[in-house]
């Protein structure tokens, strides 16, 4: 049987030391694109080898913000159609293992609005889907700034990789998903995480 866990976490923000778009009429467009549909559905288990995802969002995007803004836990390609994002393996997905798919706030439209929200999607080609969650909040979050969250496993030392790493949205949550049950340390850093041991001197962090 499947154990369902999730943890929530407030953390605060601190200071550390140092496409051309496209013609329209109506309102002016403000907001980024929403995901509206994924087939096969999130947490499916037991896909296929060869089996396409496809992703379909409320408008046209900018399909130069696509290749960086996707993380794919196995080797794959990417295509754009207009308002659809269609991912295969490069071969067959890899059996038995969680086929993870992280998409950054960073898509946009060709209003140049990125998305309000990361979004996290995983598939078991034959595995169990793990259901533990972290959730939690940036105090002091400024809106419209993203914040990145690592995860690291405990006891953490200044040679730990990050295991999983996620934005957070408008008002400033993230959630981590699809985790084992088990010890874990946060670290956040205003834009872009890589090295939170240096980067805690020199900008924002939690």
């Amino acid at each position: 049987m499947m154990k369902f866990c999730f943890l929530y976490i407030n953390i605060i923000l601190l200071l550390g030391c140092a496409a051309q778009g496209i013609a329209s009429g109506g309102p002016e467009d403000n907001e980024g694109p929403k995901l509206i549909s994924v087939q096969p559905p999130n947490k499916t288990s037991n896909i296929s080898p060869n089996e396409k995802i496809i992703l379909t969002f409320d408008e046209l995007l900018d399909p130069i913000s696509i290749q960086t803004a996707i993380f794919i836990s196995d080797d794959h390609k990417i295509k754009t159609k207009g308002r659809h994002v269609i991912i295969k393996p490069k071969e067959n997905w890899i059996a038995n293992k969680i086929l993870t798919i992280y998409i950054s706030r960073k898509i946009r439209d060709y209003q140049k609005n990125i998305m309000s929200e990361p979004i996290h999607i995983a598939y078991g080609t034959g595995k169990e889907i793990p259901n533990a969650k972290i959730m939690g909040k940036i105090e002091r979050h400024v809106k419209g700034t993203i914040v990145e969250v690592g995860l690291y496993d405990w006891p953490i030392n200044g040679e730990d990789k990050i295991l999983q790493k996620v934005e957070t949205d408008d008002a400033g949550f993230f959630k981590f998903e699809f985790l084992e049950y088990g010890k874990y340390v946060l670290g956040a850093v205003e834009f872009m995480l890589t090295d939170f041991g240096k980067q805690l001197r020199r900008k924002k962090y939690a």
